[in-house]
């Protein structure tokens, strides 16, 4: 009974260190936690800082012609321009200081002039070197008006996108609705995003304010590292809605080489119109397969009706992989150069067969009829 008041005092003194403890071990962690908010927030000024000079804006022009039978004397008379010039903006970024500027292909699709516009304030016009619809890139290059390659241009470093992290923090620059050299801020939203607007569709998604104007501009790691081109917006209002998508950097690394070459990446195609086998087709047709692209047609003198394909076969997989889209066609080809022999399988009449089409290279695309891969 006499230890009683001893052991307690014990116990109190041990419950005091814990707590003490406790508290050491949160003190800590908030303040190490705070320290790194402090560095971030004092570091990202200085990043940014380095960055802005490599971003650029874009400035697309297109000459419209005001077509009208018989008005001619009447736009003469009154001094109402038969040409007008439509602006549209855009960003990009410097590639290298040769004068190279990376942008999307549809900030500069069917322009008639293009100007490039960097942190200085310095304007130049830029020649379109090579456009990809496909994966929507283009590439320009500046020059100054004695044709030479302009003076110290900063030339932004690019990473590796597949080694971006979910949730890594981001931060995009561009020049949404003209006010050039805006930095918004964010996460890595998700990975390898499929929307629907391209056969190459793979982008990262973003929370960092994507919004009209952006399109080409660059998304940076936290290394000031180029990931992502900005291209793509998901919003009800046409505003950032807080879901941005960007073409990972990778895809546009192996696009140049082409279209520094080329002016174009030159991509195979089968020559076939398809339709995907869906349940209802399954179901009315007996089929005794549940995926597939029927072909609906094939173009005469094309790699499919050249390698045996026939309309109405049923391709299952292209290359090994199975597939079940137009796209799945598609990306499968996409992997391939325009020289390469491509295995493919078909459904003909309840039998498997297993047939290699030649490739060749994608003609122009105002001369094929609309889907035809």
């Amino acid at each position: 009974m006499n230890s009683s008041p001893s052991r307690e005092r014990e116990n109190r003194g041990a419950r005091t260190l814990w707590l003490a403890l406790l508290f050491g071990i949160f003190a800590l962690a908030w303040f190490t936690s705070a320290r790194a908010s402090v560095v971030g927030a004092t570091e990202l000024p200085d990043l940014v800082e380095k960055v802005l000079p490599g971003v650029a804006n874009i400035s697309s022009i297109k000459i419209e012609k005001t077509m009208a039978y018989g008005m001619d004397e009447y736009f003469r008379l009154w001094g109402v321009p038969k040409e007008h010039p439509q602006t549209s903006m855009g960003s990009g970024f410097i590639l290298s200081k040769d004068g190279y500027v990376i942008t999307n292909n549809h900030v500069v699709d069917d322009a008639d002039e293009v100007n490039v516009i960097l942190f200085n304030r310095k304007s130049y016009k830029a020649r379109i070197i090579g456009r990809d619809d496909k994966l929507d890139v283009a590439l320009l290059r500046i020059r100054d008006k004695d044709g030479s390659v302009p003076a110290d241009l900063v030339a932004l470093p690019m990473s590796d996108a597949a080694k971006v992290r979910i949730a890594e923090p981001v931060f995009a620059v561009g020049n949404p609705f003209g006010l050039g050299h805006t930095v918004t801020t964010g996460i890595i939203s998700a990975k390898n995003r499929t929307i629907g607007v391209g056969p190459l569709d793979n982008f990262l998604q973003t929370d960092a304010a994507i919004n009209p104007g952006n399109s080409g501009g660059p998304l940076f790691n936290f290394k000031g590292e180029v990931i992502g081109i900005n291209t793509v917006i998901f919003s009800r209002s046409g505003q950032s809605a807080g879901l941005g998508f960007a073409i990972p950097i990778n895809a546009v690394k192996d696009t140049l080489e082409d279209l520094k070459k080329f002016g174009r990446v030159p991509r195979p195609w089968l020559g076939i119109l398809g339709q995907p086998v869906n349940e209802a087709i399954q179901s009315y047709y007996g089929l005794s397969v549940d995926h597939g692209v029927i072909l609906a047609n094939l173009v005469n003198g094309g790699p499919s009706a050249a390698a045996g394909l026939h309309i109405g076969d049923i391709l299952l997989s292209v290359n090994g992989v199975d597939v079940r889209e137009n796209s799945d066609v598609e990306r499968e080809l996409y992997k391939k150069k325009p020289t390469d022999v491509v295995p493919v399988k078909v459904l003909r009449k309840g039998k498997t067969l297993e047939l290699k089409v030649k490739l060749a290279e994608l003609p122009k695309l105002s001369r094929l009829p609309q889907g035809i891969i």
